[in-house]
């Protein structure tokens, strides 16, 4: 496995492969879409780097994109996600427009402001998981403020997303809560508005 995700980093560093990806196409589109306006965007969960550049890229000139990801190491102490999402976002990491913050999605701190206006959620898919995360960053959002949460809504041909924690949560709690609205969903992706 070391060898081949080794591989996997040099074919990235030498742009022969891009990043790997959970997201769809689609989902990525609608990502972007809801980008304008947006100051300060947050993405649980960078893995690594592939959606986290599409929203440096169009997000606003003057937006701040923060990628948390606690960024576990392997058995060699290195993390390959991290690598390669620094790697391939190299320029957005350079001019100060994207910060990775390497932590647990609920302890940034300081690192990222207290109020954001657009939150992807892709991270801990348990119902633990996603629990503390909706709590967290639910809080932090601003009125009019957009979360998006992946592997949220069942995908035809996709049976084992019914069992995730995201799913269960979104089902039994997220989709109920008063301070939002759904305003779109696409695939497995749900996205909410805070009124």
């Amino acid at each position: 496995m070391i060898g081949r995700t080794f591989a996997h980093y040099l074919a990235v560093l030498a742009g022969r492969a891009l990043p790997r990806t959970q997201t769809t196409p689609a989902e990525r589109d609608l990502l972007a879409q809801l980008l304008p306006g947006r100051r300060h965007v947050v993405e649980i969960g960078v893995f690594e780097g592939f959606t986290t550049r599409i929203l440096a890229e169009r997000s606003d000139p003057a937006a701040k994109v923060y990628g948390v990801d606690p960024f576990f190491t392997g058995r060699l102490g290195v993390s390959w996600g991290l690598e390669i999402a620094s790697a391939y976002n190299r320029r957005h990491l350079a001019s100060g427009k994207l910060r990775l913050v390497r932590t647990l999605s609920t302890t940034v701190g300081h690192e990222v402001p207290k109020t954001v206006d657009y939150v992807f959620i892709d991270g801990d898919h348990s119902l633990a998981g996603i629990a503390a995360d909706w709590a967290f960053w639910s809080n932090r959002l601003a009125p009019a403020g957009i979360i998006a949460l992946h592997d949220t809504l069942l995908v035809p041909g996709r049976a084992k997303a019914a069992e995730l924690g995201s799913h269960q949560y979104f089902r039994s709690h997220i989709r109920h809560d008063a301070r939002f609205e759904i305003i779109a969903q696409q695939d497995s992706l749900a996205v909410l508005r805070k009124l």
